[in-house]
Order: C-alpha cells, then structure tokens, then sequence
C-alpha cells in the first residue's frame, strides 16, 4: 500500500511538472508570435518607405533630367 501512495504522488508530481512545463511552452510561443508579428509589421514598414524614397528619387532625377535640359538649351 505504501509503494502505491509513493507512485501516486511520483505521477502527481509528474503530471503537475509537465503542466508546468506546457504552461511555459505556451508562453514562448506567445511571446514568438508577438515577435514575428511586430518583424512583420517592422518589415512592412520598412517596404514602404523604400518604395516611398524610390519614387523620391525617380522625381529628383526626372528634375534634374529636366534642368539640364533647360541647361543645353540656354547654352
């Protein structure tokens, strides 16, 4: 009867680490979701400011196309 009690708290005490252990798995992924989702939004970001100085830099140059045109034509 005693090695019955001492193999129920061993599995009691099994069970609890193992939901211990889950509780704490769950919380790292949590924690790599909220990671991936704030990279991504990072990303997304970042995407569009390049098409942003992209389109910047297509303006100065068609600018600057433009005055040295005015330029060969003055000169």
């Amino acid at each position: 009867m005693d090695l019955l009690k001492q193999l129920e708290a061993k599995v009691q005490a099994l069970v609890q680490q193992r939901n211990q252990l889950k509780d704490e798995l769950d919380a790292l992924r949590a924690a790599g979701d909220q990671e991936l989702q704030s990279l991504r939004a990072r990303l997304e970001e970042a995407q569009a400011e390049r098409t942003a100085l992209q389109k910047e830099r297509e303006a100065v140059k068609d600018q600057v196309a433009a005055i040295l045109r005015s330029l060969e034509a003055l000169g």
